[in-house]
């Protein structure tokens, strides 16, 4: 086959931008269960990371450009996150201001076949500074890594348990310490010492807020659930209010 040559007329088309596309994603997608259309909203997540330098993308600005609902969006976007391709995380400017962004680093494991299969919220084996730094996108400060000190060393928490405390903010979107010491502070307080306690737990308080919003929504109300100790904030950001519908906790 005779490599290709650009004619005169297609010098205005290869002007055009193009996106660069790792060739085992295109012919491995399929193995991996990936539905077309979660394909296509990674493509366009990842032509915003190469095109406009930033992943900062709102599902009102991924729905125009797949061409998808916005509940669409929302719910490839929770398949690529619990599939291990994709996280969201949040970042603070020098203004103070909280953003959320799509991280393709889980996508990148993948294509180097590590971890392959796995989501990276269920590979819980590694030491918990690792996998506080993998999921906050950066290397943890002295005051952060003395506060996983006192929870191992002071308070006494199993490691097991300060790792699914992480897996709750993730889940939530809330990369914050004092998220997690909260969750931690809240399973201490109701006694739970194993795993399976933890389930159980979880099943309650599902249940629980479940029978909550029910009646609130009956009433009229707006449902104010949120971890037990803390309501649901009444001024968050409109801006996202497409991932607070993903991760109904945060």
């Amino acid at each position: 086959m005779r490599p290709f040559v650009p004619s005169p007329d297609d010098i205005d088309f290869l002007g055009r931008a193009f996106v660069s596309v790792p060739l085992d994603l295109l012919e491995r997608y399929g193995e991996w269960d990936m539905e077309p259309q979660a394909f296509i909203l990674l493509l366009s997540i990842l032509s915003a990371s190469q095109l406009e330098g930033s992943t900062d993308l709102s599902t009102v600005r991924l729905a125009e450009r797949c061409k998808m609902s916005s509940n669409d969006v929302l719910r490839y976007l929770e398949q690529l996150v619990q599939g291990g391709f994709l996280s969201i995380g949040e970042r603070l400017d020098t203004e103070g201001t909280h953003s959320t962004y799509f991280d393709l680093r889980p996508l990148w494991r993948r294509i180097r076949q590590k971890d392959a299969g796995k989501s990276p919220y269920q590979d819980w084996r590694r030491d918990p500074v690792t996998l506080f730094e993998e999921e906050f996108g950066r290397p943890l400060s002295g005051l952060e890594l003395d506060q996983i000190r006192q929870w191992l060393e002071e308070d006494r928490v199993p490691e097991w348990m300060i790792v699914e405390a992480l897996r709750e903010a993730v889940y939530a979107n809330k990369f914050a310490f004092k998220y997690i010491d909260r969750v931690l502070f809240d399973w201490q307080k109701n006694h739970i010492r194993t795993k399976q306690e933890l389930d159980d737990y979880r099943e309650r308080f599902r249940t629980t807020n479940k029978s909550q919003t029910s009646s609130k929504s009956q009433s009229g109300k707006a449902d104010a659930s949120g971890y037990p100790q803390k309501a649901r904030p009444t001024n968050k950001d409109d801006r996202y209010s497409a991932f607070y519908e993903l991760f109904p906790d945060a």
